[in-house]
């Protein structure tokens, strides 16, 4: 797998597109652990690549995380804050 930019640690934002087709961005970085999101073509992909994994339940930090909505910025085309 080729390795760009040529660095040795990864870092916040790095994305590798991996020969299943999935995708593995780097959210964090910290201590020597590394932290990333996936993302899976299709519901089916992700089964076959979970599928020799080991199901070990949910992380409630994650699973009561306010959806990608909340974080979004308001449209300024609607925003009467200012007026």
């Amino acid at each position: 797998m080729s390795r760009e930019p040529s660095r040795e640690d990864p870092v916040k934002g790095d994305e590798y597109v991996l020969p299943d087709g999935s995708t593995e961005i780097v959210f964090l970085v910290e201590d020597g652990r590394v932290l990333t999101v996936s993302e899976y073509e299709s519901v089916d992909a992700f089964e076959e690549s979970v599928s020799t994994g080991r199901y070990a339940g949910s992380r409630e930090e994650v699973a009561t995380m306010p959806d990608v909505e909340a974080f979004a910025d308001p449209d300024p085309a609607t925003d009467d804050s200012e007026n």
